[in-house]
């Protein structure tokens, strides 16, 4: 079996990713071969997801165990999807300014 070829992409990072991909499509194409395409949503770990939460581990681990943030384990490890992060960071913030209301 022929490995497959693959080509990594950042949008963030590629000035021109949309093109990179149609050029590697065409030429797959041109080879006579079949191109899948599949995008995976970038995940933290706990300790990542910590820091750009701007809370502790034992936190995120916390909301992890409690079921307030949605987490997938790999292994022996827990991965939380970027917008699983940005939807719990919002609750909070939510939360907050809900609980703050009273006070003005």
């Amino acid at each position: 079996m022929i490995p497959p070829a693959s080509v990594k992409l950042n949008p963030s990072r590629e000035s021109d990713w949309a093109r990179a991909v149609l050029d590697f499509v065409s030429k797959a194409a041109s080879e006579g071969k079949t191109v899948l395409v599949s995008a995976d949503e970038r995940t933290f770990s706990p300790g990542q997801a910590a820091q750009i939460a701007n809370v502790s581990r034992m936190t995120i681990q916390r909301r992890i165990e409690d079921g307030t943030i949605k987490a997938v384990k790999r292994g022996s490890r827990w991965r939380i999807a970027e917008s699983e992060l940005e939807r719990y960071r919002w609750q909070v913030y939510a939360d907050t300014v809900a609980g703050m209301a009273d006070d003005f």
